[in-house]
């Protein structure tokens, strides 16, 4: 009687967390917060400017603007933490990784977000070339979402980047993310979201980066971030975000080819996030 007790115990337990956990889900959808292949931002330089990165040539360049790869020089590896209000299974795990030839220059990136209850994976390949002041970017996801002992769903998504170089000092920046429509259930459509933003360094020290994001189902959110050397390759980041009442702060270093960042974003009703980035600068392109 005590053996049929504790499984039911457990089985009760289990039912439990399930609830607990979709019902956070819930929540945190009623939020804006991204979820079922919404794109969420990667990068802890990213979130410590308020992810208004889509005018950025970066190493994040893979998730945020594809045609930033056309003007990179360098080669990078990078590996992402995202802890999300410090709740369970709301964890966001990444690697990403570019490499420039002379045809074009390719990136890599995978994602898992969640644990056994719920989980995405995102696999994505992209590509970027650039032709004198501007670069175009494409890339392509094959992307999965699975509920444990109930249901796993794949499609694939697709994603468009141009970038403009107006001077030395600015750059434009355009992503379009999910062109083609694509959705995991009949009456669950991902999102299709247009990102406009601009980027302006008026001095070596200093880098200023805002942009408008617009999910054609949602109201427009406006981003802002401020990005400033303190000392050689010490950075200091800040950003806010409008609507989603989010403020974000954040570093980074770099030590000869290793590069660190971190970010920590609050949220009014959820709390805090803490965002760590790692990555590795392989070598200068030898075809730019």
């Amino acid at each position: 009687m005590l053996k049929s007790i504790a499984v039911h115990r457990k089985e009760f337990m289990r039912k439990w967390k399930t609830l607990v956990f979709f019902g956070t889900i819930f929540l945190l959808k009623t939020h804006l917060i991204f979820a079922s292949g919404d794109p969420y931002p990667i990068g802890a330089k990213s979130w410590g400017i308020g992810n208004a990165n889509v005018a950025l040539a970066d190493r994040n360049s893979v998730f945020s603007n594809p045609a930033g790869l056309g003007f990179l020089q360098e080669n990078y590896v990078s590996t992402s933490y995202h802890a999300r209000y410090n709740i369970a299974g709301l964890q966001t795990l990444s690697l990403t990784g570019n490499y420039n030839t002379k045809l074009t220059n390719v990136g890599l990136s995978i994602e898992r977000f969640g644990d056994k209850l719920y989980n995405e994976q995102k696999l994505g390949l992209a590509i970027g070339k650039s032709m004198n002041r501007v670069a175009l970017g494409l890339k392509a996801s094959y992307f999965q979402a699975a509920i444990e002992n109930f249901a796993s769903k794949n499609t694939l998504l697709t994603e468009l980047g141009i970038m403009t170089k107006f001077s030395t000092k600015v750059q434009m920046g355009f992503h379009a993310y999910n062109l083609t429509g694509a959705k995991l259930f009949a009456s669950q459509y991902i999102p299709t979201v247009l990102r406009l933003g601009l980027s302006f360094t008026p001095t070596k020290q200093i880098l200023l980066v805002a942009e408008a994001e617009k999910n054609i189902e949602l109201p427009m959110i406006i981003k802002a971030g401020l990005e400033y050397q303190i000392v050689k390759n010490f950075y200091l980041r800040t950003g806010l975000t409008s609507k989603l009442n989010n403020a974000h702060f954040g570093f980074g270093f770099q030590s000869k080819q290793f590069i660190f960042d971190y970010a920590l974003s609050s949220h009014s009703a959820l709390g805090f996030s803490n965002h760590l980035s790692i990555s590795y600068q392989i070598c200068k392109s030898s075809s730019q």
